[in-house]
């Protein structure tokens, strides 16, 4: 009973103890009408002019000690325990508390505010649609999709995940689009998570997504805002992460990764020819060195004669097999890649470019490599480039490896049964109960309407799987029933 008492009533010395006696820990008495109060707050985290300006000159001018009505703060919330305060001080708030009354405190939000202003993304560059890019504040990234699906089903449920650093997620969704069964997925697994901290977003997509050892993302991330709402009219979740410059998306099928918000400011043919272009260089970068090491080793009849007499005189020079010709230029090529994405901004480009023609020229003067191994590579580079998002090119790099070593060994049949192994674990895989080769498998073709090919809007109607309202919206170009065809 005494353990239950000394918990529930306040401890300037306790929570000074938990806080480890930290220096930048302040306290601050102040004497109104022959009550003193005692203010403790982090300084780093408190903006001093909110401090003064909200809390503290008010509290002087105070008639009747009572803070809840003539004290102004953003947010005021009462608390009863040392857990509870130390929660709120490590949030960026001041706790106020009279000091002979230890029983009942106050948190009073004056929190400082620094951080970054909304600005373009930039690892999605988008030519036609808003520049609005997230960013590494809950609220901001909350208020980026408020203002974009104004609607009084938006749904936001907060959660803290962290046992020992707290972590505050907010699980985000419209709530007559989306599907309830998806909802009640996502929560279990949020709440299954019990790891001590959380370093990056990517720990929280490893404990909830379906299959964490598949090389395709089962969570689309996002830095767009726009991106974001769209997929929530469309009945998905957004997952916001506080710290973090993006949302995850979910569930979400394969085809969503060959998106780009771009396909719906444009008419829908060119949206349509985007989005293959985008599948196709993904198909491009995946086997087109896999096929080159395969034609060069055992298939020289596929091709023209003439480019067997070039392959020939090239590949005599080379002292390596193809297969250790390709792999080593990958290699060298991801090596080139990583070493520009850490160098600063000003001088990656050039690095990227100067780097690859140096090295590439090098090692096609020495005799390393040939010259149709160099353009297989430079050919699967700029492929790999066009996918809109990272994660999913990455997967290029994580398959493309493999690929090779089949082709090296069995020719077209080891691309064969390599394509084959992906096409079935793509068909086998979920998100969030999902299929994620929707609608290819299982196979229903009408929803294809948006999946690789954009027909126009009034011809979609329906809402994807994933979302609870599946029933078709009315035709939306009635006025073309009712205007005359006949020519001017």
């Amino acid at each position: 009973m005494n353990e239950l008492k000394n918990q529930q009533v306040f401890s300037i010395e306790n929570i000074k103890k938990q806080l480890n006696h930290t220096e930048d820990l302040k306290d601050r008495e102040v004497n109104i009408n022959d009550v003193t109060y005692i203010i403790l707050y982090i300084s780093p985290l408190v903006d001093q002019e909110k401090l003064e300006s909200k809390v503290i000159e008010p509290l002087i001018k105070m008639e009747h000690n009572d803070i809840l009505n003539e004290l102004y703060s953003k947010e005021i919330k009462i608390i009863s325990n040392n857990e509870e305060a130390i929660c709120g001080i490590l949030d960026g708030y001041c706790l106020l508390l009279k000091k002979e009354n230890y029983h009942e405190g106050f948190l009073l939000d004056v929190t400082e505010t620094i951080g970054r202003v909304v600005s373009e993304p930039l690892t999605e560059k988008t030519l036609l649609g808003a520049h609005e890019g997230f960013v590494e504040s809950l609220d901001k990234n909350i208020y980026l999709l408020r203002k974009r699906v104004k609607i009084p089903g938006f749904t936001v449920k907060k959660y803290i995940l962290g046992s020992k650093v707290p972590t505050d997620v907010s699980l985000i969704y419209v709530n007559q689009l989306v599907n309830p069964e998806i909802i009640k997925k996502v929560e279990e697994r949020l709440k299954s998570i019990s790891l001590d901290f959380i370093r990056s977003p990517g720990d929280i997509q490893d404990c909830i997504e379906d299959q964490t050892f598949s090389p395709f993302p089962q969570l689309l991330d996002t830095e767009l805002p726009e991106r974001a709402a769209s997929n929530l009219k469309d009945g998905r979740i957004a997952l916001v992460i506080d710290g973090s410059p993006k949302a995850f998306i979910l569930p979400v099928i394969f085809s969503v990764f060959f998106q780009s918000p771009d396909d719906y400011s444009s008419r829908w043919e060119l949206g349509s020819f985007f989005r293959i272009l985008r599948l196709s260089g993904y198909i491009n970068a995946l086997i087109l060195p896999a096929l080159y090491i395969a034609i060069v080793t055992y298939h020289y009849e596929v091709i023209p004669t003439e480019l067997v007499y070039s392959f020939q005189s090239s590949l005599s020079f080379v002292p390596f097999r193809p297969i250790i010709e390709l792999m080593g230029m990958q290699f060298t090529f991801e090596l080139l890649r990583e070493a520009s994405i850490r160098l600063p901004t000003s001088i990656a480009s050039t690095f990227g470019i100067v780097g690859a023609l140096v090295v590439g020229t090098a090692m096609v003067e020495a005799g390393f490599v040939s010259y149709g191994g160099l353009i297989i590579v430079a050919l699967t580079a700029v492929s790999s480039f066009v996918q809109p998002n990272i994660e999913m090119s990455s997967s290029i790099r994580v398959l493309g490896f493999p690929l090779m070593i089949m082709a090296g060994m069995f020719g077209f049949l080891g691309i064969m049964l390599g394509v084959l192994l992906i096409l079935i674990h793509l068909s086998r895989l979920t998100s969030f109960g999902v299929p994620y080769f929707s609608p290819f498998a299982p196979l229903k073709v009408h929803e294809f309407k948006d999946t690789i090919i954009r027909v126009p809007v009034w011809m979609k109607g329906d809402h994807p799987k994933s979302s609870s309202r599946i029933q078709k919206g009315k035709m939306e170009r009635e006025w073309k029933l009712n205007e005359s065809e006949d020519p001017y």
